[in-house]
């Protein structure tokens, strides 16, 4: 009431597709997150050193609500205060292979954005040669492609970057996470441009391949431990081509 808001609160739910992605929001307008009593009670929990805190983020310290167990409530009681409701959330969303990303702002209300993949069995996707290696990423979370020269590369905190029209873009050297031995470098490279959410990467490949329709076939228990690979295709050449997840890539 002391901010002129209505004594009783808005709850608002919005679905929508963006790409190959189902899209849940589920906003309100309330008080927000004091980010501030999240980062004190981090310090408190020993889960970050003070001199750690002053540089985080607000996504970084929203990000401790989401931690087994770490609850914000005074008081505990047999239904809240327990610390398990976000994390529980946060598991099966990503167990799902999505992911929930939190805004808020304090005085004006929190949303919660929950990305969810969709299930369809066919896709249109780019079909990617890694080192003689045959993958396929979603048309949906690609951006744009770049010809990228070695000299345009830069080092950010030791991490590879480019600057795209003033936007600063992470490399990611697909052989490198595949574990896929390396040729000699070519002084240009290729890159795919791919986003999630407000994020973006770039993925370093060897040749695009063309865009293709594509049916997903899942890989059961035989690549159970790699998220990054999310399913296979067969070609119609009868060559496989391994379904690269973006979302873990990021």
């Amino acid at each position: 009431m002391k901010r002129g808001k209505p004594e009783v609160g808005s709850i608002h739910l919005k679905a929508y597709q963006e790409g190959n992605n189902v899209i849940i929001e589920v906003g309100d307008d309330g008080n927000g997150i004091d980010t501030e009593n999240v980062k004190n009670k981090a310090i408190e929990r020993g889960l970050v050193t003070p001199e750690q805190a002053v540089n985080l983020t607000q996504k970084e310290i929203i990000d401790f609500l989401f931690m087994p167990s770490f609850s914000m409530a005074k008081k505990i009681t047999d239904v809240s205060g327990r610390g398990v409701g976000l994390d529980v959330v946060k598991s099966n969303i990503e167990a799902l292979g999505g992911d929930v990303e939190v805004k808020s702002k304090l005085g004006e209300g929190s949303r919660f954005i929950v990305r969810l993949p969709l299930t369809l069995a066919i896709i249109q996707a780019l079909l990617v040669e890694v080192h003689n290696e045959l993958f396929a990423i979603a048309l949906g979370s690609i951006t744009t492609i770049e010809d990228v020269a070695i000299s345009d590369i830069k080092y950010v905190q030791a991490e590879e970057v480019i600057n795209l029209r003033g936007t600063v873009v992470p490399l990611i050297r697909l052989n490198r996470i595949l574990e896929i031995e390396s040729e000699e470098e070519p002084e240009n490279m290729t890159v795919v441009i791919v986003s999630k959410g407000e994020k973006q990467a770039g993925l370093i490949v060897d040749k695009l391949l063309g865009q293709q329709e594509i049916v997903i076939k899942s890989l059961g228990k035989f690549i159970s431990n790699s998220k990054i690979i999310s399913g296979a295709t067969i070609l119609g050449d009868g060559k496989i081509a391994l379904i690269l997840d973006v979302n873990t890539l990021m």
